[in-house]
């Protein structure tokens, strides 16, 4: 019997067809779980809207969006301004005010231009859209929000220069919205608010709201309250072996536990 043995031309001519075979492959399941992931989407569009909901302020607001529509942004960054936002909600380095017209702000504008407007984009490759089915656990952080959308340095240190202010500006717009949105649960997790928690309990007390179990273990976690810090839900949360994505169950149990620190939280840094 002869053996014939392939030339290297051959051999090379097969890895090819082999390594398109399970390119094409991965290709078609990538496209199969887009696909999937574009019908969740169409699907729960109206709860992705309302789950992404901002509070608006009125405080200057015809000034503020004069400002940023000022700022010369290129047309492709404009179309790319994501559809589910109440009022165009930008952000990037392109919507940088100028330095003279963002130090002129006085308290109420600063407050207005941080609440719709992100000076920084940091790029989050691995982000994904978060659909209903994803809503079930309570999480630790609030990493399925548009965490690409970030305040620049200079925000978030004009904002604590006028803490207290932002504060009483902040609960006002809860108050006239009846909800409170993702750039207030961002504003108090930034400036760690402690003193919203009889907020955020009044809001869990007409509607459940699993953002709002997030924002009072991210509270009691800045706080470091040696309390929550002994509990089994801080050691999953926020214990060595979480991660980013880590999440604990709804249970009756957790929200009752976290509700019940959180008050006696704020009850005890409040005398």
């Amino acid at each position: 019997m002869t053996v014939k043995y392939l030339s290297n031309k051959c051999l090379l001519n097969i890895a090819i067809l082999i390594l398109f075979a399970i390119l094409s492959i991965g290709y078609s399941q990538a496209q199969t779980s887009d696909d999937s992931l574009e019908r969740r989407v169409e699907k729960d569009i109206v709860w992705i809207k309302q789950w992404t909901k901002s509070n608006v302020p009125d405080f200057h607001l015809v000034k503020i969006l004069s400002m940023i529509n000022s700022v010369n942004i290129p047309k492709e960054e404009k179309d790319s301004i994501l559809y589910f936002y109440p009022i165009p909600h930008w952000g990037g380095m392109n919507t940088i005010i100028a330095e003279p017209n963002f130090q002129s702000l006085n308290p109420s504008e600063l407050f207005t231009y941080c609440m719709i407007n992100y000076e920084w984009y940091n790029q989050n490759c691995s982000g994904r859209i978060i659909t209903k089915q994803d809503e079930p656990q309570l999480y630790g952080t609030f990493y399925r929000k548009y965490r690409e959308f970030v305040w620049s340095d200079r925000q978030l240190n004009a904002l604590k220069q006028h803490r207290d202010t932002i504060f009483h500006l902040l609960r006002n717009v809860i108050s006239k919205d009846g909800f409170i949105g993702t750039n207030s649960l961002l504003m108090m997790e930034s400036l760690n608010f402690r003193e919203g928690i009889p907020i955020v309990l009044a809001q869990l007390d007409k509607k459940e709201n699993n953002d709002l179990y997030t924002l009072l273990m991210l509270l009691m976690m800045k706080g470091d309250n040696a309390k929550f810090k002994k509990t089994k839900i801080y050691e999953n949360i926020y214990g060595p072996e979480s991660h980013i994505r880590t999440s604990i169950d709804n249970s009756q149990e957790n929200r009752d536990l976290i509700r019940n620190m959180a008050k006696s939280f704020f009850e005890q840094n409040d005398k």
